[in-house]
């Protein structure tokens, strides 16, 4: 399969100065994937009988081949835990000035951001004087780019209009359309992130980039600056939780940006489609291919960090006991919570959500194909 980033990863990486090897063996990675058939293992076409080798997939976020199944189940996953009620949409974002911070520090930032936003919600809700207060529950996503794919560090948090009661005991709904004051919200979350980077940068876990004078004159400024959590309250149409969740599936499994968006390679340019925020009007911005690259670079996160976090009663620990809870509390028995069927069915999952079937056969596109196992000696 042909992809215009491979091209440009192939043409560029050799002479990128500046990548650590973590990021070097993940470019790596993705220009052998697919390159290597997994052994003993065909896949065989039921009318036509075509034999091809299966290859191995990198598996890796950031390339353009991989992931599709990844990205289907996942999206099936939240859907069968999604509760009978409306959900929100929170986006949570920081002001620009920290943001050279960030990208010296992507791990220990990225932490910090998850547990600044998580301990000012759960405690908004717990502490909050309305009637729709109690524990929360919710998720977030990470997502560190823009259009432009410039360094844009983000996140995305699906939560449902309820939470439970301090006994568990009731489900509290909150307004149908306002879950939180906004303002208190984003200045709790302000005041907890800049207390824990304050906290960091005093145990010396911070260096200072050069385009920050003074850290902790720009802390101290930062306080005095209004910051916007945005709260998207649930609607008729695009904000329902299936499309929050669709919507969220594309940064999950996915880069910063795929070969669709890729309007054309000339002349050493890449011409990168976007859609411009202010007019709503689709651009064309162009890029050098190393330009390109190194924009994609900065959004390889650190080895092993988890981009999806889950809080409150959708913990892991937790998490299917509680929702049940949450579903019988809303008015559906044990009896009639059935358990999600096919969540590991790929070539289903991508009919229900894709309309595709990739079980037709490439070669006649008449048969289906289907997966054979050889022994060691077999042929």
């Amino acid at each position: 399969m042909e992809s215009k980033i491979l091209e440009i990863i192939e043409r560029n990486i050799p002479t990128i100065t500046g990548l650590s090897g973590y990021e070097r063996s993940t470019f790596m990675k993705i220009l052998n994937c697919r390159s290597e058939p997994v052994p003993h293992l065909y896949s065989c076409c039921d009318s036509c009988g075509k034999v091809h080798p299966v290859y191995k997939s990198c598996k890796n976020r950031m390339c353009p081949l991989c992931n599709g199944a990844g990205t289907v189940k996942w999206i099936a996953k939240r859907e069968s835990e999604l509760l009978p009620t409306s959900y929100f949409l929170l986006t949570y974002t920081i002001p620009s000035e920290l943001r050279p911070l960030f990208l010296a520090h992507k791990k220990l930032c990225y932490h910090l951001l998850f547990q600044a936003m998580s301990q000012t919600l759960l405690k908004g809700i717990e502490n909050n004087k309305r009637s729709f207060h109690g524990k929360a529950g919710f998720f977030a996503v990470l997502h560190t780019w823009d259009q432009r794919l410039n360094f844009h560090p983000h996140l995305h948090v699906v939560i449902p209009s309820g939470c439970l009661s301090d006994d568990k005991t009731a489900w509290n709904p909150s307004h149908p359309a306002f879950l939180l004051p906004v303002r208190k919200l984003s200045a709790a979350f302000r005041d907890t992130l800049l207390f824990l980077l304050s906290k960091e940068e005093r145990t010396g876990a911070l260096t200072i980039p050069e385009k920050i004078e003074d850290l902790k004159l720009l802390l101290e400024h930062l306080k005095q600056v209004p910051w916007v959590v945005h709260s998207q309250a649930p609607g008729d149409r695009k904000n329902k939780p299936q499309h929050m969740i669709r919507y969220l599936s594309r940064y999950v499994n996915k880069t910063a940006v795929s070969d669709k968006r890729i309007r054309k390679l000339e002349n050493g340019n890449v011409h990168l489609n976007s859609i411009d925020r202010k007019s709503k009007t689709p651009k064309v911005e162009i890029l050098s291919e190393e330009l390109f690259l190194r924009r994609l670079i900065l959004h390889i996160l650190p080895k092993g960090f988890k981009k999806i976090r889950f809080y409150g009663f959708m913990a892991n620990r937790c998490r299917k006991s509680m929702l049940s809870l949450c579903r019988m509390l809303l008015g559906i028995p044990l009896s009639e919570q059935e358990e999600s069927e096919n969540l590991d069915d790929t070539a289903f999952l991508f009919w229900k959500y894709f309309q595709v079937d990739i079980t037709l056969c490439p070669a006649c596109g008449k048969g289906h194909i289907s997966f054979v196992k050889t022994s060691a000696g077999g042929g």
